[in-house]
């Protein structure tokens, strides 16, 4: 499986996903269908593998997007980025220099707190964490990668899913940065 993504204007474009099929061990036909969070949810759980792994870090970065929907939701872009950059920052993420370059640029106000295991914060930053463990599970027990190249794909499938959120890529092109 690959990932085209056509240059937009303002950033990367619709995704597409190019799908290889076999048949007795040859290629058999080449399927090219507009990005699908089901259908690529199915392949992984298929155990199908992207082409390379930077391929694999596009795929995870669409599959962050999809998985952190549900909280962007429920909370509203706002008060959701103000807990995702609090997060990324509270975490060794940072440490990452992919990471850490985006972060520099990545804006949110500090989120409100009202305390206990049951506020809003807590909830939001519970929903962002599993979507994030999510994705590693997904990458050591469905696809089968070693802990060290499930985190490198990881850490760079956060950075772009960061990148994008933020419009940090963009911005740069745009020469606001």
């Amino acid at each position: 499986m690959e990932i085209y993504r056509p240059k937009g204007e303002f950033g990367p474009g619709k995704p597409e996903m190019c799908v290889q099929f076999y048949e007795g061990g040859r290629e058999a036909e080449l399927d090219q269908v507009p990005w699908d969070d089901d259908l690529n949810a199915g392949l992984i759980r298929l155990k199908v593998k992207s082409a390379s792994k930077q391929q694999e870090a596009e795929r995870f970065a669409l599959g962050l997007r999809a998985a952190m929907r549900r909280a962007e939701r429920e909370f509203g872009d706002g008060y959701f980025n103000a807990v995702l950059v609090e997060l990324i920052k509270e975490s060794d993420l940072t440490r990452h220099p992919e990471i850490a370059e985006v972060m520099k640029y990545a804006y949110a106000n500090s989120p409100h707190r009202e305390g206990g295991a049951f506020d809003r914060y807590t909830i939001c930053r519970d929903l962002i964490a599993d979507a994030i463990s999510g994705r590693a599970r997904e990458l050591t027990n469905d696809l089968g990668y070693r802990q060290e190249e499930a985190k490198e794909i990881l850490v760079s499938a956060i950075a772009r899913y960061l990148d994008e959120r933020f419009s940090v890529s963009s911005r740069r092109e745009l020469g606001l940065l």
